[in-house]
């Protein structure tokens, strides 16, 4: 079958819950819930969340892949009272699916949405693994970015 890049829809919440869950397994953290509490609570999690849209890349009826993209208002200056960012997050796709450009295709839509949603500028954190993608989509490191992590 033949891989579509699309915006998730209310349909997608398992899938995108599944693949959520199938990414922190990953790390070989043991999880502190079953599969199916985490579902149901994912669900209320991104319908009580109006700054997220999501894409998935779908084999078939299966879900292969996904990104989200959180969007929020700037403060305006004086030549824009509409300014926008947008943070790619999340960005996962199968084992079995990898180094075949699906995530690449995935980080174009959700860069896509977020020009056309008004964003100035859109971030990612990324894992080592994933920063070859970002940078082959025309992300740069900014030595003016800093990030205080809190615990």
């Amino acid at each position: 079958m033949s891989i579509t890049i699309r915006q998730a829809t209310a349909a997608d919440l398992p899938g995108l819950a599944r693949l959520r869950w199938t990414w922190s397994k990953e790390g070989q953290q043991p999880l502190d819930c079953s599969f199916d509490e985490y579902a149901r609570d994912f669900a209320d999690w991104y319908q009580q969340h109006e700054g997220f849209v999501a894409y998935v890349a779908a084999d078939g009826p299966e879900l292969v892949a996904m990104g989200f993209l959180a969007l929020a208002s700037r403060v305006p200056d004086p030549r824009s009272f509409h300014r926008r960012t947008g943070d790619i997050q999340s960005m996962f796709v199968l084992p079995r699916h990898r180094n075949r450009g699906i995530g690449a295709r995935v980080v174009e839509r959700l860069v896509r949405h977020g020009r056309t949603s008004g964003c100035t500028r859109i971030t990612v954190h990324s894992g080592g693994r994933a920063i070859p993608l970002y940078s082959r989509a025309g992300f740069a490191a900014q030595p003016n970015l800093l990030m205080l992590t809190i615990h």
